[in-house]
């Protein structure tokens, strides 16, 4: 069992322990500290960490597992580590423009570009049906498209296979297939992908969402499977008997259903659970999720159980940025950073309580992180609309925050402001949620 041995400023180094139990031990030595941007152990026992330096630097260094570290690599910027090939001689390090596959002592063996052909996505080495190879992802205009790398062929863009929504892959036991998940309007759906026949075939599985999925040995599949209804379980498509997991009760209270909002980009989707006595509008709680590049999931989730058992409804809003709805959407920032997506909230709510779902005068938000920040921005520039607020750990001041968080959610606010605070100033200001408090109203006490 690996992890990452962190202090409060989210320096530190990663260590194992044997899952038969013993000492935790370093897994190289000679690592100076620094906050952590990957790992991957070969099976043949090759370490690779790859960790932050000055400024927005990463080093990579390798060697055999609690020995002498070697650094090979230090590349300019930010980038992490998504893998290692079984034999230890190739890893990958995903920057925010490129796929780099370095060898063992960090020479460039191949440069996968993104940026102006679109994002792509490490998803790691897996062995293949003529050696070690690549798989990633890449993101063509409003597809998602599954991409494999070898040494002797180089990159091979595999355009039957692919999607309108966001997808990870991993290798079949095979050698020659692949298991693709696809996250698609808050559920998750299996295919398996053919390289050899380039065929694509739908995996039986039931809706709701996927957290892990594996090919065993003669051709069953398992799956660990939840839905807001059902805390998580493990399922065989061939029925073979599997472990009960101690999870919550299987009966979750409610009734849980997915409700559409016409948009300027498109319907916006909502999962909205209520309680099993609603009889009319009922009081509301608005969880946001964080990201913004993230989703709400048909998946069990303790909090909503709490609250719809407590008499609430629940909604969790896949406002615009969310994935699992296409490139568009993920690129939808019409109204500016934040606001887009408070204009979202507003417009669920408007629509639940049109359709006397919920009560027009005790609806609440809840959310952490950018999730919170959403709060804290939603209570400043439509203060008439909530009654209520909880903002775990968000962000007040974007320009701040841009000062002062990690060189990777730098690199995403340059992204979603299209420049650095300096660069455009009016646009961190504009959605900020302090600067609301200077707009038509005195100073409001915001929530902790």
């Amino acid at each position: 069992m690996w992890w990452f041995d962190e202090d409060a400023r989210g320096s530190g180094r990663r260590r194992f322990q044997p899952f038969a139990g013993g000492p935790d031990r370093p897994g190289l030595t000679d690592v100076p500290a620094g906050p952590a941007r990957g790992l991957a152990v070969s099976d043949r026992g090759t370490v690779a960490v790859a960790l932050g330096g000055d400024g927005r630097a990463t080093t990579v260094h390798t060697g055999p597992r609690v020995g002498t570290a070697r650094t090979v690599a230090r590349i300019d910027g930010h980038a992490t580590l998504p893998g290692i090939t079984p034999t230890g001689g190739l890893l990958a390090l995903a920057g925010p423009d490129a796929v780099s596959v370095l060898t063992g002592e960090g020479a460039a063996a191949a440069v996968l570009p993104g940026g102006g052909a679109g994002r792509l996505w490490s998803l790691g080495f897996a062995p293949g049906e003529d050696g070690d190879e690549l798989l990633l992802v890449r993101e063509c205009e409003d597809r998602y498209v599954l991409v494999t790398w070898r040494p002797a062929t180089g990159p091979a863009v595999h355009d039957w296979c692919s999607f309108d929504t966001d997808i990870t892959a991993g290798r079949e036991p095979d050698g020659w297939s692949v298991l693709v998940r696809q996250d698609c309007h808050g559920r998750s759906a299996l295919h398996r992908a053919d390289l050899t026949a380039r065929t694509l075939t739908p995996a039986p599985t039931p809706p709701g969402t996927l957290l892990d999925a594996a090919t065993r040995p003669g051709g069953d599949l398992h799956c660990l499977w939840t839905s807001t209804g059902r805390p998580p379980r493990l399922c065989s498509t061939r029925n073979t008997p599997l472990p009960v997991l101690p999870t919550a009760a299987d009966r979750v209270p409610g009734t849980h259903r997915d409700v559409w909002t016409p948009g300027a980009d498109g319907p916006v989707h909502t999962l909205l659970s209520l309680p099993d006595d609603a009889r009319g509008p009922v009081p509301a709680v608005f969880l946001v999720h964080g990201g913004p590049a993230d989703h709400d999931r048909d998946a069990y989730d303790g909090v909503v159980h709490s609250l719809v058992a407590s008499g609430f409804a629940v909604a969790r809003v896949n406002y615009r940025g969310s994935t699992g709805y296409g490139p568009r959407w993920r690129r939808a920032f019409g109204a500016g950073v934040g606001l887009t997506q408070v204009e979202d909230l507003a417009s669920v709510r408007a629509d639940l309580v049109a359709r006397r779902l919920v009560r027009a005068d005790a609806v609440g938000l809840w959310g952490t992180s950018w999730g919170g920040y959403l709060v804290l921005l939603a209570l400043g520039t439509r203060p008439g609309l909530w009654q209520a607020g909880v903002a775990v750990k968000p962000v007040a001041g974007c320009a701040a925050a841009h000062r002062t968080t990690t060189p990777a959610l730098r690199a995403l606010d340059e992204r979603l402001f299209g420049g650095t605070p300096a660069q455009v100033p009016e646009r961190y200001a504009r959605s900020s949620p302090m600067a609301t408090r200077t707009r038509g109203g005195p100073p409001r006490r915001w929530p902790r």
